[in-house]
């Protein structure tokens, strides 16, 4: 049996020794403090079927893919768009947002809303006021001209107060600011896909069940075109709590997301409108 072991990596080249807290795709956030940090996801092979490997040095040879400045590109993407999006209830706060430091300092919270549903069931009255402020927080996002791309449990974190941060823009676009909302940007990604995904948020904090929201669900090979999810490849809603919502998230039944705040604003906890 034949196996390799690597390490994370600092641009540097020195090893990782802080607590890792989570590893997504382009990043990994450590703790440091009080606060954790996002750095850039870069490994190094350390040992190769057995055999320890005694180079350290992460630069490539001339002409090579350099994995450094595709990572610095993506942190300073990210760090634009927390800048375009300023201090927001619903978004987490960057304290190095000025820095060109390819980190991002962030305060430390208590995990993420995966990892609390699968050890926890929390009430109808604090899933609703979730989804209020998650809506509110992708219209106000939709207003500086963001695209999300990436809504799922795994981006949004909670504190001891059980107050709810979306988290990393890794793969969210900057949309040009005098943007009309339509269209999408080169990836496929827009509006309405990241209320469409929302509702795949919704469903999964209502019934536990894994359920994604995925243009990319055809593609045979890259740069085929996205496509809106087929409705039978995501999962019904009759008898769900909000179902009716859900399902026009997934229909294009909201102009924006601000109409969908209006809508969950008024509800109740039987999925019912609220009377005026």
């Amino acid at each position: 049996m034949s196996w390799d072991i690597a390490e994370y990596v600092y641009l540097d080249g020195s090893a990782v020794n802080e607590h890792i807290i989570a590893v997504g795709g382009t990043g990994v956030v450590v703790r440091r403090g009080s606060h954790a940090v996002k750095i850039p996801r870069i490994s190094r092979l350390i040992e190769s079927e057995g055999v320890a490997l005694t180079s350290g040095t992460l630069t490539p040879p001339e002409g090579a893919y350099d994995e450094r400045a595709a990572m610095t590109k993506v942190f300073q993407k990210e760090k634009a768009i927390l800048r375009r999006l300023g201090n927001y209830n619903g978004i987490i706060q960057c304290y190095n947002i000025l820095s060109d430091d390819c980190s991002i300092e962030m305060p430390l919270m208590e995990g993420n809303l995966r990892q609390l549903l699968g050890e926890c069931r929390p009430t109808q009255k604090l899933i609703l006021s979730w989804l209020q402020e998650l809506a509110n927080t992708i219209a106000y996002i939709h207003s500086k001209r963001v695209i999300i791309a990436d809504i799922r449990l795994d981006n949004i974190v909670y504190d001891s107060h059980k107050t709810i941060r979306l988290i990393d823009f890794s793969e969210s676009t900057l949309m040009p600011l005098d943007w009309d909302l339509e269209g999408h940007d080169d990836a496929g990604f827009s509006t309405y896909t990241d209320i469409g995904q929302f509702g795949a948020t919704m469903f999964e904090m209502i019934t536990s069940q894994r359920c994604a929201f995925d243009i990319y669900q055809e593609w045979k090979e890259v740069g085929d075109s996205t496509i809106w999810p087929r409705r039978d490849t995501l999962p019904e809603t009759g008898g769900v709590w909000l179902g009716p919502i859900i399902e026009r998230c997934w229909t294009k039944g909201f102009a924006s997301a601000k109409d969908l705040s209006v809508v969950l604003g008024e509800q109740d906890l039987c999925g019912k409108q609220l009377e005026n």
